[in-house]
């Protein structure tokens, strides 16, 4: 019957996490084709080269506890005794080799000595006698072992009967293991009485490994032993991201595979039981939802919950504004009185400092041909800002969360994601403003032509049509022609200010209606006739459009979800499992996803201008 081995193909010894750097001792079942080591620390991973422990200056000493007891067969004995060359210290890992007898009382037959001989000229003496004093034994060898200094400390248990004549108990034997950094390797002889349950459990707990041998394969079941303690590295990883947490979770992948951990920052974790993975620590998603990022997520969305509460129940207590009183508004003397609101609104930056900046982005900006556009942009979203502040605050905002980010979480891919949306969010968030007045102001065109036909009926002039009407209408309409009434009366002429109006809201119904006034006005005609035909075709037209939309509607949507699809599951995949997908961000894996997005993108246009149909 040959040694069988149980234990996994990588164990943690230590996880020195001092000094913001992080040290981790580990042993491998079997020897490593490659010295390339990956550690994930809460979802983060950072990459290492091992060295063998050996050639740190740090030495293995071993304790070998073996089971001499009546209940052990003296050829057993014997044969224990003769393998133990194949531990020898100075050949290997191994330095010092020390020997206890638990038979008739624990005892200590050899101290840590450098030779062999040394252990061998002792243990002749040893034969099966007494009752077995095992976990008396292991209590020993480890305080034994303790005092030689600093080394990597062993103890190898040799048991064949049940402990039956100790004074210490399975738990005084582990806390001696633990106290003392001591790591175990079991060898149980075939058809033995002992307790393998607690032996496996000290396992467990200490780390290290578990065996079952037959006598005449000591030599194999301690060869083991010494390759195991051959097979023990370090990797030394500088830079790793700080934490608060109380864990932090570790993931230590090699080339003969990988093992889950937890360690406390700031000190020197030993032993499989300090190391011993969290619920939350397990894993990589475990290390995301436990992490800072996930604390911030989760603070953002209460804050969220609370604005949206607190503006419900603003909606509830505060008086609507879309009754008869906000029909009649309008004719309040009041009203003329907020004139200066939007004045004040337009000067937000009020100290010198910041008047400076303005100042300095605003002639950058003209000078680049920048400050029209974006004068126009805010005009249609109706933002009480000139384009000088508006820039400013675009800049010193993107600047201020990228200072934010980078202090908060310290990786230069979540900075750059964060300049990256930085810079393309506000245009965006402008941009949709825009739009969404520019879509109401073309809804209430329609209307607005109609109320502006009758007052034409009932006598009114072009221009005090347009005064009237623009006293009625909702905004933005209503806001749009009282401007344009204010321009009249400056000197501007009318048709040129409603121009100005549907260059503002990019609105090409209302510049058709602009047309229609200014031919009227030079060639004569019912105007009012007129404008009822033109707001007659708008409505077709609002229903034709709608219809369109309705028809596809189905492949918006699928263009949607098939464009937001692959990088959702890429960004799911990464958070679950970035060792799993990092493969594609090296070799031909960037040249995959290169094509791969590509494609993506041909294949989002080919969609939108398949479903893209003017009206």
């Amino acid at each position: 019957m040959r040694a069988s081995r149980i234990g996994l193909p990588v164990q943690l010894r230590a996880v020195d996490a001092r000094d913001g750097a992080l040290g981790i001792d580990y042993l491998l079942r079997d020897k490593p084709t490659s010295p390339g080591v990956t550690a994930t620390v809460d979802g983060r991973r950072y990459r290492g080269t091992a060295t063998p422990l050996a050639d740190t200056g740090l030495s293995s000493n071993v304790m070998v506890v073996l089971d001499s007891s009546a209940g052990a067969s003296n050829g057993t004995v014997q044969l224990a005794k003769e393998s133990l060359a194949s531990i020898e210290p100075g050949k290997g890992a191994i330095a010092r080799l020390g020997l206890v007898r638990t038979g008739g009382g624990a005892s200590i037959v050899a101290q840590p000595a450098k030779e062999l001989s040394q252990v061998a000229a002792v243990s002749d003496g040893v034969q099966p006698a007494g009752e077995n004093a095992l976990w008396d034994g292991v209590t020993m060898a480890a305080r034994a072992i303790a005092a030689e200094g600093d080394a990597q400390r062993n103890v190898v248990i040799v048991a064949s009967s049940a402990d039956n004549g100790s004074a210490a108990s399975f738990s005084e034997a582990l806390d001696a293991l633990r106290g003392d950094e001591a790591m175990v390797h079991v060898i149980v002889t075939a058809g033995s009485t002992a307790d393998t349950a607690a032996l496996q459990d000290l396992v467990t707990r200490i780390g290290g490994s578990f065996q079952v041998s037959a006598d005449t394969d000591f030599t194999e079941a301690f060869t083991n032993v010494a390759s195991l303690l051959a097979n023990q590295y370090r990797v030394e990883i500088p830079g790793v991201a700080g934490s608060t947490a109380e864990l932090r979770s570790l993931r230590l992948s090699t080339s003969a595979g990988s093992v889950d951990a937890s360690f406390r920052p700031g000190v020197v974790s030993v032993g499989a039981d300090q190391l011993a993975p969290t619920p939350l620590a397990s894993g990589v998603a475990g290390s995301f939802w436990s992490s800072d990022t996930m604390k911030y997520l989760i603070v953002a969305m209460v804050a969220l919950g609370v604005a949206g509460a607190c503006y419900a129940l603003g909606n509830l207590v505060i008086k609507r504004r879309d009754g008869l009183d906000s029909a009649l508004r309008h004719y309040e003397e009041a009203y003329g009185q907020s004139a200066t609101a939007e004045e004040n609104e337009q000067a937000i930056l009020k100290s010198a400092l910041l008047q400076r900046a303005v100042a300095v982005t605003g002639t950058i900006a003209e000078e680049r041909g920048v400050l029209v556009r974006v004068e126009n942009l805010l005009e249609r979203a109706d933002l009480p800002l000139r384009a000088a502040e508006a820039l400013t605050l675009y800049l010193g905002g993107a600047l201020l969360s990228v200072v934010v980010t980078m202090f908060v979480s310290g990786s230069v891919l979540a900075t750059l994601a964060v300049v990256i949306l930085a810079l393309i969010l506000p245009g965006f968030v402008v941009d949709f403003m825009a739009k969404r007045r520019k879509k109401k102001f073309n809804a209430l065109l329609p209307d607005m032509l109609q109320l502006l036909a009758g007052t034409l009926r009932a006598g009114y002039s072009i221009g005090q049509g347009i005064e009237a009407v623009s006293k009625e209408v909702d905004e933005p309409m209503g806001k749009e022609l009282r401007r344009a009434v204010t321009e009249a009366r400056l000197g501007r002429q009318l048709d040129e200010a409603l121009e100005a109006v549907a260059f503002r809201m990019d609105s090409e119904d209302f510049e058709w209606a602009v047309m229609a006034i200014r031919i009227q006005r030079e060639v004569g005609g019912n105007l009012a006739e007129l404008l009822m035909t033109v707001a007659e075709t708008m409505v077709q037209r609002e229903r034709l459009r709608r219809d369109v939309a309705a028809l596809t509607a189905e492949g918006r949507m699928s263009a949607i979800i098939l464009g937001l699809l692959p990088p959702g599951l890429g960004v799911a995949m990464y958070v679950m499992n970035p060792e799993y997908i990092s493969k594609l961000f090296s070799g031909i894996g960037l040249f995959l996803l290169g094509a791969s997005i590509v494609m993506m993108l041909v294949g989002f246009v080919w969609m939108k201008k398949t479903i893209t149909i003017e009206v």
